[in-house]
């Protein structure tokens, strides 16, 4: 009986995992062999849940990628950003105070409405639990179809590990550079013949290279699964994520020299030297859970209902990044250090339901999918007073220099002693701003077998957009009294989005594909008069081919690509009263862009001890259409943050002789120029105003491994940024990090 329950709960792996397919009779049901793909996994042999649909990654017109869980452990990855680094044409932003893993593809930045987790939306802003995760599937391009309201570049989706029906686990203690400790948990078993559950947990500690830089996290994700028959199985997960840590501006701003006239990083400070007030924190928490529902019809009809719910959590209270001023008269540089505090929280639930079948028509064969979903989402954000040293009160943020805060509101750079920061400001609420939005949509897909070889993907969405009125509470910090008015109307939105996509198969291991997706994209946030963005149209051609090579054991895909955006929304860089906005809720609408590209990459295992991955992109992404009005952008002009070449490649080989266990392997990871800063603005003759780009010179991050197994031991180390590369990332005006340098980091194992 133990043997078939283990048959029975592989109906997951159908869902949430992939490998190959067999039929079991005696239960009636179509179960995944979890055969882990060759270990780094060949992804055109996969089925992403991803796609929520039954397409084989070989058949659908669209660029995929696929992380499994051996190759973020054999790379011990410790951020969703080092995973990411396997996938070719993303590329690693910064954000706002370090406070996240940001990234981009194409061009476009991954922001809440790109990451989810087991097909769910989750606020992206925390730093995930990568020990947690099964694998990490990222679908390129267009996606609106399934998704909704999504921006454009694809969409990256976290799937974590799943009950199994045999006792199993692992704890892993890790150590690394800058007393960087971690310790992980993971163990299942069966609750009974036709239950099980599976435990995750993780606590982290750490420091940074820079002074006075902590981070705390702390991780767990219980599940249960539940074969209420044999066709009809539940799946209920909760996740809690907190991250407690120091948030970390960088060096400052990108400072204007007014030597040069030109925009420049700033390296006159030590990268390890931190200026943030000795105070400051972030503390930000993410609840989920998710309830998965999954029913065999029959053998040609499946469908699977995902509701999942979430709180987050965001409470800031420290220095903004520092505002670096060149001071003419002397030569030396200035700053200003704006301290605020801020609380945001979000609740968001959803609900979609899929439902897959696959069927004749009298010789077409058809693999259809018909779904729908819902979702509502209320956002909370409060401002604060901050009380001064003489005791008023002041509207939002404070000026932070000398001794907490001086009269001028200067920190010189090179006294150290100024960076003290003096005193703790009481707070008291000032605001509460609170949005809410609703979505829902329909939609179907078809792929349509004309032959063998030729095949016609074709589907259409419908998606209705409500963001409701927004609401804003004032309050009073000497008084309980508050007064509530509503700052933007009501606003909904609806359209259609169609894709059709054309495949021909060569041969079993030979495709090609074309395709085309139109959508509709919400911009989030308000302009600078707080009223709603409107939505914008995203057109998205993608032409390629994926090749299995070397009797199926190794994947070579190409894709080129052309996305045209009409109206591009970024954060606006000043606010209503022109001061520098620091509210990436503030955005404004700066023209149509189009994005073009190419993508190779190669992924498998051509010997059975050794995995490959490795890719190349190139990107060019530019305004093409901007309103001739003083302050916008210029036409033609490539867009900032956005490496026009990015490359991965990472080979790893294990020994089953001479020295048994052992496991050496290297990384890289290229990312090409780019420009930090602003686009450039024209005036109302359509001249270029000061020059705001800030080129940004291309850097290799090279990380070398080894490891060794013995019986149940695994320990592994390595050593990353080898060659200890100095460079930075950049997004917006906010932060200007250096990546980190040369480190150490070493894991032990133990297999339950």
């Amino acid at each position: 009986m133990r043997k078939n329950a283990v048959a029975i709960g592989l109906i997951t792996l159908s869902v949430f995992g992939y490998g190959q397919e067999k039929k079991t009779d005696s239960l009636n049901v179509r179960t995944i062999e979890d055969v882990k793909l060759h270990k780094a996994g060949n992804p055109n042999k996969a089925k992403t849940f991803t796609t929520k649909s039954n397409l084989y990654v070989m058949e659908n017109p669209q660029a995929t990628a696929i992380v499994t869980h051996e190759i973020i452990e054999q790379q011990q990855a410790q951020q969703l950003s080092d995973v990411v680094r396997n996938i070719n044409g993303m590329y690693i932003t910064s954000a706002r105070g370090g406070s996240q893993d940001s990234f981009g593809a194409r061009g476009y930045t991954f922001g809440n409405e790109n990451i989810y987790k087991n097909g769910a939306r989750v606020n992206s802003g925390i730093f995930p639990e990568v020990s947690g995760m099964e694998r990490v599937e990222v679908l390129k391009g267009g996606a609106a179809i399934l998704y909704g309201n999504v921006a454009p570049g694809g969409i990256l989706n976290m799937i974590t590990k799943k009950p199994l029906f045999h006792q199993g686990g692992s704890v892993a203690l890790s150590a690394g550079s800058w007393d960087n400790y971690k310790v992980a948990l993971d163990f299942h078993d069966a609750l009974s013949k036709s239950s099980a559950f599976r435990v995750n947990g993780a606590f982290e500690d750490k420091g940074s290279f820079r002074d006075n830089i902590t981070s705390q996290k702390y991780y767990f994700n219980p599940s249960f699964l539940f074969n209420i028959s044999d066709k009809t199985q539940l799946i209920v997960e909760g996740d809690y994520l907190k991250n407690y840590f120091t948030p970390d501006f960088g060096i400052g701003t990108l400072v204007l020299d007014t030597k040069t006239s030109r925009s420049v990083i700033n390296d006159l400070l030590d990268i390890r030297k931190n200026a943030g007030v000795d105070f400051q924190y972030q503390n930000a928490q993410m609840a989920t859970s998710t309830v998965t529902l999954n029913h065999q019809i029959n053998n040609n009809w499946n469908l699977n209902v995902v509701g999942s719910y979430q709180n987050y959590t965001k409470d800031f209270f420290g220095n903004e990044r520092m505002q670096w001023n060149f001071q003419p008269n002397n030569g030396s540089y200035l700053w200003n250090r704006s301290l605020t505090k801020t609380y945001n929280e979000q609740n968001y639930g959803s609900l979609q339901a899929n439902l897959n079948g696959e069927f004749k028509t009298g010789q077409v064969k058809h693999k259809l999918l018909f779904g729908a979903d819902a979702d509502y989402l209320q956002s909370d954000s409060y401002t604060y007073f901050l009380q001064k040293q003489n005791g008023s009160w002041n509207n939002g943020a404070l000026t932070y220099g000398t001794n907490g805060n001086n009269a001028s509101g200067n920190v010189l750079l090179t006294d150290e002693s100024t960076w003290a920061s003096g005193y703790k400001p009481e707070t008291s609420k000032q605001s509460l701003t609170r949005t809410p939005t609703r979505r829902a949509g329909v939609y179907l897909q078809d792929l349509v077998s004309i032959t063998e070889k030729f095949k016609l993907l074709a589907g259409i969405r419908w998606s209705y957009l409500e963001n409701m009125p927004v609401l804003k509470t004032n309050y009073q910090f000497d008084t309980q009294n508050f007064s509530k008015t509503s700052t933007a109307g009501k606003l909904s939105k609806n359209a259609f989005s169609p894709r059709v996509g054309l495949v021909y198969e060569w041969t079993e291991s030979l495709m090609t594909f074309a395709s085309y997706t139109n959508s509709f994209v919400p911009n989030t946030g308000n302009d600078i008069n707080g009223q709603s963005l409107d939505p914008s149209i995203v057109d998205q051609w993608e032409v390629g081919f994926k090749k299995n090579l070397f009797s199926n054991t190794l994947a070579f895909n190409a894709t080129a690509y052309q996305i045209d955006n009409s109206n591009l929304a970024q954060m606006a860089p000043f606010n209503s009263v022109g001061q520098v906005n620091t509210d990436t809720n503030i955005k404004e609408l700066t023209g149509k862009t189009r994005s073009r590209g190419v993508e190779v990459d190669i992924t498998g295992n051509p010997l059975p001890n050794l995995s490959v991955i490795a890719g190349y992109s190139y990107n060019h992404m530019t305004y093409l259409e901007t309103p001739n009005t003083d302050g916008s952008f210029i036409e033609g002009e490539r867009i900032v943050r956005t490496p026009m070449n990015t490359a991965n490649a990472s080979v790893f080989y294990t020994f089953d002789k001479y020295v048994k266990g052992l496991k050496i392997g290297a990384t890289a990871f290229y990312t090409g120029n780019r420009y930090g800063g602003w686009n450039n603005l024209k005036d109302a003759n359509g001249n270029q105003k000061t020059d705001r780009l800030i080129p940004m010179t291309d850097f290799t991050q090279v990380d070398f491994s080894v490891g060794y197994q013995y019986k149940k031991f695994l320990i592994q180390g390595k050593l990353a940024n080898a060659f200890n590369v100095l460079n930075y990332n950049v997004h917006e005006n906010y932060s200007v990090n250096p990546i980190m340098p040369r480190n150490f980091y070493v894991t032990l194992t133990y297999k339950l």
